[in-house]
């Protein structure tokens, strides 16, 4: 961890205070917030997304194998993650000197909820990922103007190729993952795109994760309403009800726009204080609040260490309490 030139003070100070120093910050591992909201749950024949667990049972899990973007990743696409230190004036924990970062100043919420089951982690979520290159104009290849990024085609390639070989994934012991939905209306809101095909992709994927064992899928609903990814989220809650129905696929939904609209509505009552999003920018930590540990977004747009301890304490409060014959 390269810490034995520090001393204790430099290690343990705040990323705002200590910007310029060149040693490693480690994470705060105690929290002030609570979880001051519950899951509203839903019923198994709701036409639209509701919060809903058919069968998962988390005390069982022993691997999780997640896709997503940066709200999900730890830099890690499929390899070891290095621990979550800070390395000021960067704003992200993990390495020093490559990607293999969080956006984030410590776990986000799937390492966190991996924590708390004791369970491993194969974590095939990257930054800026979105559902299918080509449903978008601004990333598909066909486009002389479209600049790739990775997607969920690209993450679920890659766990066939390796990951699925990296465990033995068990079943019944084994959670996946998915979430995506914030890179895509934001590249849709850019240049357009086609919907259809990515509410296809996203189906097609959890059809090839089910052929491959997955037997257990929990779905993260975006932390804000819109439009499409509403209508996106309606087709895919559907479509694993009908797997619930003809081959037993359990599967929970958690909607984070409960969770994230009852922060914004009463922030105090989970702890929070100071301003809502720490850093100004989302590549420097210099200029950054003093209360990373009570805001709610760390970078523009991204949770905190703590607030990802909260997604994923909500998560389980879905999964336990949300359960339907």
């Amino acid at each position: 961890m390269m810490v034995h030139t520090a001393s204790l003070g430099a290690i343990l100070c705040l990323a705002s205070v200590c910007a310029a120093a060149n040693f490693p910050i480690l994470l705060n591992i105690t929290s002030p917030l609570t979880l001051a909201v519950q899951p509203l749950c839903g019923a198994l024949n709701s036409t639209n997304f509701t919060e809903i667990n058919t069968g998962i049972n988390l005390s069982a899990t022993r691997t999780i194998v997640a896709f997503g973007d940066s709200w999900t990743s730890n830099g890690a696409n499929g390899t070891v993650p290095l621990p979550p230190i800070m390395w000021p004036p960067s704003p992200s924990a993990g390495s020093r000197l490559n990607s293999n970062r969080r956006a984030t100043n410590g776990f986000i919420w799937v390492e966190d909820l991996a924590n708390t089951l004791s369970a491993k982690l194969l974590n095939y979520a990257w930054g800026g990922a979105i559902i299918d290159n080509f449903a978008w104009n601004t990333t598909s290849p066909a486009n002389k103007t479209g600049v790739p990024r990775t997607d969920f085609v690209a993450e679920t390639s890659l766990f066939l190729q390796q990951g699925r070989f990296l465990d033995a994934l068990i079943p019944s012991q084994t959670l996946f993952t998915v979430a995506f939905g914030i890179n895509d209306e934001g590249q849709f809101e850019i240049g357009g795109g086609d919907w259809v095909r990515a509410t296809n992709t996203y189906l097609d994927k959890l059809g090839e994760l089910q052929a491959h064992g997955a037997k257990n899928i929990l779905i993260h609903g975006m932390y804000r309403s819109h439009s499409n990814p509403n209508a996106l989220q309606n087709e895919v809650f559907s479509y694993l009800r009908q797997s619930k129905e003809i081959n037993g696929t359990n599967f929970a939904f958690v909607n984070l726009e409960r969770l994230f609209t009852a922060i914004q509505n009463n922030p105090s009552s989970f702890g929070y204080s100071g301003n809502p999003t720490c850093l100004v920018s989302s590549s420097t930590s210099v200029g950054g609040c003093s209360s990373p540990d009570t805001s709610v977004f760390w970078i523009p747009g991204h949770p905190s260490s703590n607030t990802h301890r909260l997604i994923s304490e909500y998560s389980i409060a879905v999964v336990n309490d949300c359960l339907v014959g």
